[in-house]
């Protein structure tokens, strides 16, 4: 995935895992070129917000919105494919991991846009291949979100990769209906600029989103005319300075009204777009079923091809399943830093799942673990205690007894904020007999580890200091010493940053 506004070689590895060659900047977002070290060095694309922008939660909050439907979606020939989720706790950086299309020529921006410019673009070939991608590709988005809107294709969003397909990319607007945003634990909360006001790109808006009615698949089907329009003649189909005209443009019909002017044409293909460019929605084709089998017989009697309707795409692969689970979890993470817990759940559950169908018992653990400290915040201290002795299970079978014991001490936790102080004694002192028989490095990290779920597990600071300081007296009575110094040391850090709070 490519734009180009800004090309720098930074040095800097994201993650510990991602080699940066190039950053590219627009808007609000960065996205990153990169080479990823646990993938034999595949060429990757990170993208992300601006620094600046990592404090505010709607922005954090569309963000995870669009990296959740883009993955969802999976794998097709004609999407951008998303990879995987990082979520880096300590900074919130998140990233989304995408596929790098190498350009076959030129500086390396593979959108259609950039074919526009260079007018490589015009001949009915081109464009009805074009047209047949990334009609293709909506087609499986709605097949794997039924109901899904993308409402900003344009020749931005559109990538042409080495391999001459074209493949979309960019959901951060997509419209789902509600029962989907459940689902996927989303929500289309909008940004600040008049473009995300908006609701699309104004030269590609359909005429129901200026008038703020509902929008439909037809909505993608408009724009979908305005791109193929633009590609034959070479120009825009509507035009205004100012976005009252560019509206008026697109709510009277100018883009019909120029197709209708454009004599190098076919008719059957002017039909097409007609069909495509109706004003009214209804008047459209109504699926891309219905568009791709239009575009099929055009093939056809335009260029002597034969083409069928394409098949079901699924990618059953494991280790894309996989990934998908790890991405939901930190989806989740990341909602549950942002104090959402209701929405962190919903993920959390979901990456369970794949564990479970995977039988992948890290990522089981983990979602378990996760489902825990969510119910901790919204006070639901049984179903916490529940999720927190199935992770530990699931940790001492495969192995896993760091955090195992981890779990223990977040079930500790949890029976001193219910006031049942035996009980969480008698769970602590398991943790720190752990952290006896193991090396004063591991010691360091298990108890900052423990800190954290500690943070995580209580509604304020006030409160994780209470157990900390608890933690530190349960240490004192098992007569031993090799905990006291380090973990009044991290105390000591975690109180300076409560001064800072």
């Amino acid at each position: 995935m490519t734009n180009c506004n800004e090309f720098r070689v930074i040095p800097k590895i994201i993650a510990n895992r991602y080699i940066v060659k190039k950053m590219i900047c627009g808007g609000m977002g960065v996205v990153y070129q990169c080479e990823d070290r646990a993938q034999n060095n595949l060429p990757v694309a990170l993208k992300t917000f601006k620094h600046d922008c990592l404090s505010n939660q709607k922005f954090r909050s569309q963000f995870l919105h669009e990296a959740a439907i883009w993955l969802e979606i999976g794998w097709h020939p004609n999407v951008v494919q998303a990879y995987r989720l990082e979520y880096i706790r300590p900074t919130d950086e998140i990233y989304l991991v995408l596929e790098w299309l190498q350009a076959d020529i030129g500086d390396g921006d593979t959108s259609l846009r950039s074919k526009l410019k260079q007018g490589e673009f015009g001949s009915i070939e081109k464009t009805l291949n074009l047209l047949l991608d990334v009609t293709r590709g909506m087609k499986y988005a709605c097949s794997k979100i039924p109901g899904l809107i993308h409402r900003d294709l344009k020749p931005e969003n559109i990538h042409l990769g080495a391999d001459g397909r074209a493949r979309i990319s960019d959901f951060g607007l997509v419209f789902t209906p509600e029962n989907v945003q459940d689902m996927l634990s989303g929500s289309s909360v909008l940004g600040e600029s008049s473009r995300l006001k908006l609701g699309g790109t104004p030269l590609y808006m359909s005429p129901e989103q200026w008038r703020n009615r509902n929008i439909c698949v037809g909505s993608d089907i408009y724009a979908l005319g305005c791109i193929g329009l633009e590609m034959l003649s070479g120009e825009y189909v509507v035009r205004g300075r100012h976005l009252k005209t560019i509206a008026e443009e697109h709510i009277r019909g100018a883009a019909l009204k120029r197709l209708a002017e454009a004599p190098s044409i076919p008719g059957r293909l002017k039909s097409f777009l007609a069909n495509c460019l109706q004003t009214d929605p209804n008047k459209r084709y109504q699926d891309w079923e219905t568009v791709e089998g239009e575009l099929i017989k055009l093939q056809h009697s335009l260029l002597k091809r034969r083409c069928e309707q394409e098949k079901s795409f699924l990618d059953v692969s494991r280790i894309a399943q996989v990934n998908r689970g790890e991405a939901f979890l930190s989806i989740g993470e990341a909602y549950l830093d942002m104090s959402e817990p209701s929405m962190a759940i919903k993920f959390f559950e979901r990456a369970r799942k794949i564990g479970q169908n995977q039988e992948y018992g890290q990522l089981v653990a983990s979602a378990e673990a996760n489902l825990g400290l969510a119910y901790c915040k919204l006070c639901l201290y049984e179903l916490a205690i529940y999720h927190f002795q199935r992770a530990i299970s699931q940790f001492w079978e495969d192995g896993n007894i760091e955090d195992a014991f981890l779990n223990y001490g977040n079930i500790s936790n949890v029976y001193y904020r219910l006031g049942d102080y035996p009980k969480a004694q008698e769970t602590m002192t398991k943790v720190i007999h752990y952290s006896q028989q193991i090396s004063d490095d591991k010691v360091t990290a298990f108890w900052n580890s423990n800190i954290n779920n500690t943070i995580l597990n209580c509604e304020d600071k006030k409160s994780a200091l209470e157990f900390l300081l608890y933690t530190l007296e349960v240490e004192e009575k098992q007569g031993s010493n090799k905990l006291s110094d380090k973990f009044i040391d991290m105390l000591d850090q975690f109180m300076c940053g409560m001064g800072k709070a």
